[in-house]
């Protein structure tokens, strides 16, 4: 059964008690950055299970796995970015 793309989720579970992050993910990128990061370290990360859906769940030692909280750049910072690219551009027309 194929399955809707808004049904293909990733799912991080853990509890207080237990050492480990149960990381299930239909994401074709992190199931490749897991199953690198278990070759490389086995002890830490290893793959738990599969289906035939496509996806894959790993288990993870706690303290292996971030999650990095950004915030939403300035309209200040937008701006001088947006500026930056235009005089960046102008230059390369010239040079062209």
């Amino acid at each position: 059964m194929r399955r809707l793309k808004c049904e293909k989720e990733t799912i991080i579970l853990t509890n207080e008690d237990d050492g480990f992050y149960d990381v299930y993910t239909f994401n074709q990128s992190l199931q490749k950055r897991l199953r690198t990061f278990a070759e490389k370290y086995p002890d830490d990360c290893w793959l738990k299970g599969t289906s035939e859906d496509g996806s894959e769940t790993y288990m993870i030692r706690k303290g292996r796995l971030s999650l990095n909280l950004r915030s939403p750049y300035s309209k200040d910072r937008i701006h001088k970015a947006t500026e930056r690219i235009i005089e960046e551009q102008k230059e390369q027309s010239k040079d062209s």
